[in-house]
């Protein structure tokens, strides 16, 4: 049985490996002719599997999980559980994950292992590979971890717990399917932005990076965009011109000439950034290559209508605290710390109430 000590130890280990991996895989040091590395092999089967996973994108998944697996950051989360040297009744704990960006559930990978439970997975079509890989470079570092980590494509039958990420469609199935166990269900988010009129370039450039990281397919991606009376959507586009490279992605670009084509055939109004489509409306969600805004005269009603569809929104990215609401500044929304739970629920908290 593993003490939190060495389970510390070894995921802290596994953050080293990770991040060397990451530097020479950027600095194409560990491609070889001869069979390749298994870092580079992880990432080219994920991109083969999900044609959204680009390289670049994988690496930005492991370079947004690298600062949890510190032993000092490692540390501090478990202190903060007050979690004992041992688990000494470890429940095994499914977790259905989704597939929409690289590694999605690699938190609730972490909570498990270093609250002692048992990680039982069962992988996304959309994202076999790297979860795996990373198991397997954990058991390399410590084989102890071997009766800890299992993954699955078959149905997940009698665990202690689920943790279930999917759609608004299939959060339903979950409910019903696995209403016998204790249980996380997680639905559809989206993050959104509220602008002030004062914000200066740079900050603006860096909220490009929260709408189009991952292409926009994650929950802490903005879609919704709301702006004070006058603001130019032109400058939108304008400093948002640094991810333009977006559209070369044949996916990414399918999208756009799709939703270019319903605007136009709709006779809707809207903004062509020649690699986005900005348009007036209220929903929260956006089609992929599309940013919804909204414009405001009074930001309380904008604090009122995020409120009253809190259960849609994972982030409120604001250049200035909006009091009582929690907000990230621009660019931060793909940098979330240990203590930042998908929709708020502490998996943490959940594990030890079992």
């Amino acid at each position: 049985m593993l003490t939190l000590e060495q389970r510390i130890d070894s995921l802290a280990k596994l953050g080293e490996i990770l991040q060397k991996h990451v530097n020479e895989f950027v600095l194409k040091d560990i491609w070889a002719n001869d069979g390749g590395h298994p870092f580079v092999e992880a990432v080219q089967r994920a991109g083969a599997a999900n044609g959204w996973f680009t390289p670049e994108n994988v690496i930005q998944a492991f370079r947004a999980l690298l600062p949890w697996l510190t032993r000092d950051a490692l540390l501090e989360w478990a202190e903060k559980y007050q979690l004992p040297e041992q688990n000494l009744h470890p429940k095994t704990i499914g977790v259905v994950m989704a597939g929409n960006i690289p590694m999605v559930n690699f938190h609730d990978f972490l909570a498990v292992l270093v609250s002692g439970n048992r990680f039982w997975g069962k992988l996304s079509s959309s994202d076999p590979h790297l979860l795996p890989y990373v198991a397997n470079e954990l058991i390399k570092i410590n084989a102890a971890w071997q009766p800890y980590i299992a993954f699955t494509d078959a149905r997940l039958e009698n665990p202690d717990a689920i943790i279930a990420t999917g759609s608004n469609n299939t959060s339903r199935y979950f409910d019903y399917y696995f209403s016998r166990y204790p249980h996380i269900i997680r639905r559809n988010r989206t993050s959104v932005a509220i602008l002030h009129g004062d914000e200066t370039d740079a900050q603006i450039q860096a909220l490009g990076s929260d709408v189009f990281s991952y292409f926009g397919l994650g929950c802490r991606n903005v879609s919704k965009i709301y702006l004070p009376q006058g603001f130019s959507v032109s400058r939108l586009i304008e400093q948002f011109q640094p991810q333009a490279n977006v559209i070369l992605h044949h996916k990414y670009h399918n999208n756009y000439d799709y939703q270019k084509a319903v605007l136009l055939i709709n006779k809707q109004p809207f903004w062509d950034g020649g690699f986005m489509l900005l348009k007036e409306d209220e929903a929260l969600h956006a089609p992929v290559s599309v940013v919804h805004v909204s414009y405001y005269d009074n930001l309380q009603h904008v604090k009122s209508a995020i409120i009253a569809h809190a259960e849609n929104i994972q982030c409120v990215v604001s250049a200035h605290p909006i009091p009582p609401m929690q907000t990230i500044q621009f660019g931060k929304t793909q940098q979330p710390s240990l203590t930042d739970y998908p929709d708020g629920v502490d998996v943490m908290k959940f594990l030890w109430s079992l």
